[in-house]
């Protein structure tokens, strides 16, 4: 039986939203409260970039172009669910083995069908090296299971073709084996558990260095079309908050060898409790050669997962800095990042969040301890004034620092009826890093593929076009997929690096490289997860700004093993296979065999 829900509010200073809900300070009564709150966010947010602003970076729609032509389907139902408003991802990778990115964008449904499941299609676009994208969903018989969320890239197998799994809310998840001809969905012999619940973000990676990719992945909280609740605001019907669902533990699934996986959460330990996660990060926080995890998490502490190396977690992000906002408070995760911000070689953690929370940018310190820095560096104050999900730091203009984009959209399509200052469609931001410790909001001022206002969710960049420069793909909500082609003049030299592993992994996700050019240093990763619900492309793309080469680069390959190369001329793309010489190609020219 359907029950109703009215959500009272008792407000004591600022109030503010999170995802699908209002942060109460009351108990939930019968009837709706008709006292407006004082303030729904923080005062201090700021409007959009001034139109003044200038800036280099530059980006022009490029979906029609290339042929990126895919439309995200959600439900849009008067009954408010939850998924409706939660979006899907992008998935970046070589699926071909070709060196060229290829693309996923992954698919909803609509809940108002008679019987409540029907599924609007997930696509693959394949790359001809030059940006240009065919669909071959059919040929290469992609599935779309459930009501899409996200999905994880990764050779899970270890046949040197990168496999993918896909997330769902209705918890038909589905690991999807690559034959390099096309996908054979192997969930129901892979050991991986099918219990209904939501999964959102995912990502594959080595937990213990044995050589293979075992899999984790974030799940939500118990909601189904059953148990959903009407809430309401001042009479009017709202999505409710996830406060009022119980929280679904995450599922770290170890890697057996055999083309199966099992379930070693809880001997991991991974926490069972407070969670409610949307977003991961993989990555080697602590630079000790193995792969740790941050999470984030809505309406929770978010968590950071020290791996101890054999495939065993501690639980820190309480003692770290990273669980809470500056002031000590639980937000709403949403998109998550790992970044060496201030070029120390220490990764830094973002993390964005809802409307009148800031998008905290936790920067790493002596003995692991971080500190939450996002108003000091210029990002928090813009980053208030808007609901922000998908992110990720990357390197728009080649000159070495990273800049960060955000995908924005707030979750009640009516807000505009009881804050008319707040807009359903946002604004995404462009931050530009313009030195030390310093970003500024140049989104007004960095072409029309920023200037339009989407409901942006999933987020992904990668050098679409091999053309020496980073662009990016975000999957709108209820929108078209909006591509942003870098056109950026002028720009710095790169490097772009096909890292891949023999001892190690095949994606070499876990690697970490540091790049010596004169008297600087760059250090980036190869992550397993970021951002929100999507993946970025595994290559590691070096903006060099004009230095001709790369003095000296040293790879710290996950099998423990360490590579020096120098002498790296600028200009060009390499595969680099573990314990071999660097190999200039071509994107998208041939085939390499596995």
């Amino acid at each position: 039986m359907k029950k109703a829900l009215f959500i009272g509010l008792l407000v004591i200073g600022v109030l503010a939203f999170g995802i699908g809900y209002l942060r109460m300070s009351a108990a939930t009564v019968a009837t709706p409260t008709p006292e407006k709150p004082a303030a729904l966010f923080d005062q201090s947010a700021a409007p959009d970039a001034p139109p003044d602003v200038r800036t280099a970076l530059q980006f022009v729609d490029g979906a029609d172009k290339c042929g990126l032509l895919f439309a995200n389907e959600p439900s849009r139902s008067s009954e408010k669910y939850m998924p409706e408003v939660m979006g899907s991802g992008v998935v970046i990778a070589d699926f071909n083995r070709d060196g060229a990115p290829d693309v996923v964008l992954i698919n909803a449904g609509d809940l108002r069908t008679p019987d409540r499941t029907h599924r609007a299609a997930n696509r693959i676009y394949f790359n001809d090296g030059r940006g240009n994208f065919s669909d071959r969903t059919k040929e290469w018989n992609l599935p779309s299971p459930g009501y899409g969320m996200g999905g994880a890239a990764g050779d899970f197998d270890n046949d040197g073709w990168t496999d993918l799994f896909l997330t769902s809310w209705d918890g038909v998840d589905a690991l999807l084996r690559n034959t390099g001809k096309g996908f054979v969905n192997v969930t129901a012999d892979s050991g991986i558990p099918h219990d209904g619940r939501w999964s959102t973000s995912a990502g594959f990676f080595d937990m213990d260095g044995d050589g293979d990719l075992d899999l984790y992945i974030t799940r939500y909280v118990n909601y189904t079309l059953e148990n959903a609740l009407k809430c309401y605001y001042n009479r009017i019907h709202i999505y409710c908050t996830p406060v009022l669902y119980d929280a679904v533990p995450d599922r770290l699934l170890r890697n057996n060898g055999d083309g199966t996986f099992t379930d070693v959460s809880v001997e991991a330990g991974i926490p069972q409790d407070a969670c409610k996660g949307l977003a991961v990060a993989i990555g080697d926080v602590d630079s000790d050669g193995d792969v740790d995890i941050y999470v984030a998490n809505d309406t929770s502490r978010n968590f950071l997962l020290i791996n101890d190396g054999h495939g065993k977690f501690e639980e820190i992000g309480r003692q770290a800095g990273v669980a809470y906002s500056e002031t000590g408070a639980e937000e709403a995760g949403m998109g998550v990042d790992l970044s060496d911000v201030n070029a120390d070689r220490r990764m830094d953690i973002v993390c964005s969040n809802f409307q009148g929370e800031t998008t905290s940018i936790y920067r790493q310190g002596e003995r692991l301890f971080f500190r939450e820095v996002s108003d000091t560096i210029g990002v928090g104050r813009t980053a208030r004034a808007r609901l922000s999900f998908g992110l990720d730091f990357f390197d728009a203009d080649n000159d070495g620092d990273e800049d960060l984009l955000v995908g924005n959209g707030h979750i009640e399509d009516n807000v505009h009826s009881y804050r008319q200052d707040v807009t359903f469609e946002q604004a995404n931001t462009l931050y530009e890093c313009v030195g030390l410790n310093k970003f500024v909001d140049v989104t007004a001022a960095a072409g029309p593929a920023l200037s339009d206002r989407q409901v942006s969710r999933g987020l992904a960049t990668a050098d679409l076009d091999n053309d020496g420069d980073l662009d990016f793909i975000i999957n709108n909500n209820g929108g078209t997929a909006q591509v942003g082609m870098n056109e950026t003049k002028p720009i710095g030299n790169f490097v772009s690096l096909w890292l891949e592993g023999r001892k190690s992994n095949r994606n070499a996700i876990g690697a970490r490289v540091v790049a010596r050019i004169g008297d600087r240093e760059i250090t980036r990763q190869v992550q397993g997860a970021s951002s929100y619900l999507s993946i970025c492309d595994f290559r590691v793309h070096l903006g060099l700004a004009g230095a001709e080469s790369i003095d000296e680069l040293t790879i710290y390959w996950p099998s423990a093993a360490t590579q020096v190369v120098r002498n790296l001329a600028a200009g060009r793309f390499y595969r680099i296979v573990e314990g071999e010489e660097p190999m200039p190609y071509r994107p998208g020219e041939r085939t390499f065999e596995p």
